[in-house]
């Protein structure tokens, strides 16, 4: 199986390391009947320089696992471009930015990586993913899911590994039986590689990926505003009173759309503090592209609640409030104009 991750940010460093981990983890050569599973990972040319080694650290930047990949076989494993000299990939994982899908979806449709045969994974935040890579790539293979492994990128292939938490993924039943195949071998290998992983119906999917976009509506604009990790996001009566009120409205446009939320007999607020005292340490992607001067995702995530309360006549004030802040934080950071939302349902 040949599986590939385009974007070396936290999330798809820990998947990426963790499969080549499994696959070879002395970058030793190896023979063609070893090579049932290759994983490749779709970089920029700018970051090959860098990539001597990946590894996952812990809180102290100790090494969990490292793999060298300054020469063959492994080094082989980085594409500077999406041109598998026709050998197309089983499945893709997308972990890049929302803000950055629509020109990953055009450089894959460009490019020779995928096949109308690949299954694609988005493991992005937010919504409005899937429908963008549906219609750029003109295919159904497109899958969501929802990890709640967490982490720091150090540079790319290089990541403190914060949550290690289950990955849901999208059930294929709608698609064709080698595509139901692929994504069960597919699992099989992130299984071996001791990263958790489940399947879920698709009929059960919006409640999984509403459950992850409440969470993360109501930890990373107050993170990014605050600059402070997730555990302090949480942390006093009065950054409480702000985190439930944007939870609560998640769950009302959840709710407005008969949406049952994941949240084990806990309230909104309860599970949305629980998830960010997990991964207490880490600060979020959305306060670390504040830090450096990057477009934010608030427009797949609390400017996507603010647009499906319009659309179900819910109230989101709390949540429009975070985004204008956010976009405003945004907009004099990185001097670009602000992100908005896309208006796109996910499928």
């Amino acid at each position: 199986m040949k599986v590939g991750v385009v974007g070396l940010g936290a999330i798809g460093s820990l998947f990426f390391n963790r499969v080549l981990h499994h696959i070879n983890p002395k970058n030793v050569a190896r023979s063609k009947a070893d090579r049932a599973n290759q994983v490749y990972a779709l970089v920029k040319d700018s970051q090959v320089p860098h990539l001597k080694k990946v590894a996952i650290l812990d809180q102290l930047r100790h090494p969990i696992l490292e793999v060298p990949t300054d020469v063959s076989p492994n080094a082989d494993a980085f594409r500077t471009d999406f041109d598998q000299e026709g050998r197309s990939l089983d499945v893709l994982l997308v972990t890049v930015k929302s803000t950055d899908t629509y020109e990953v979806a055009a450089r894959l449709k460009a490019g020779s990586a995928i096949s109308k045969h690949s299954l694609l994974i988005s493991l992005q935040n937010g919504l409005g993913n899937v429908k963008i890579l549906k219609d750029v790539l003109e295919t159904d293979n497109v899958l969501h899911g929802v990890t709640y492994m967490g982490g720091v990128s150090v540079s790319p292939g290089t990541v403190i590994q914060g949550g290690d938490g289950m990955t849901t993924i999208q059930n294929a039943e709608h698609l064709s039986d080698s595509v139901q195949d692929t994504l069960g071998r597919f699992c099989q290998l992130l299984a071996a590689s001791g990263i958790q992983t489940q399947l879920v119906p698709s009929n059960d999917l919006q409640s999984v990926v509403w459950t992850k976009l409440m969470v993360n509506a109501g930890i990373n604009p107050l993170g990014a505003i605050l600059n402070v990790p997730n555990k302090r996001v949480v942390a006093g009566a009065d950054n409480l009173a702000v985190v439930e009120a944007i939870v609560n409205e998640a769950a009302a446009v959840a709710k407005a759309q008969g949406i049952s939320l994941i949240l084990n007999n806990a309230t909104p607020l309860e599970f949305t503090v629980a998830a960010a005292e997990a991964t207490g340490a880490n600060f979020c992607s959305m306060c670390l592209d504040i830090q450096r001067h990057k477009p934010t995702e608030i427009g797949s995530i609390n400017d996507m609640i603010v647009y499906y309360g319009q659309q179900a006549g819910v109230p989101t004030p709390h949540n429009a409030f975070l985004t204008s802040i956010v976009k405003a934080l945004e907009r004099s950071k990185t001097n670009t104009p602000m992100s908005s939302s896309t208006g796109q349902s996910i499928s």
